[in-house]
């Protein structure tokens, strides 16, 4: 299911993310806490459950393929 924002952008849940990167979930849930997706919780209780913007995978994508690109130039 996609929740949407007030600007029309598309609101993933973990498992959605997940399954368009084809990662686990416990794979999103360490990159977020690594700092490599941009992630945010529902409320501001602790156990309230993370969403990404759809974006986020088009960001991953084009730094990893940054990051790819700078290791073959050395």
């Amino acid at each position: 299911m996609l929740y949407h924002l007030s600007m029309n952008e598309n609101i993933l849940t973990l498992n959605e993310f997940a399954k368009k990167i084809k990662v686990t979930r416990l794979t999103v849930m360490r990159m977020i806490k690594a700092g490599k997706i941009i992630a945010f919780r529902l409320t501001d209780a602790p156990k309230s459950p993370y969403r990404i913007r759809e974006s986020e995978v088009d960001r991953l994508i084009s730094f990893e393929l940054h990051k790819k690109m700078q290791k073959e130039k050395k």
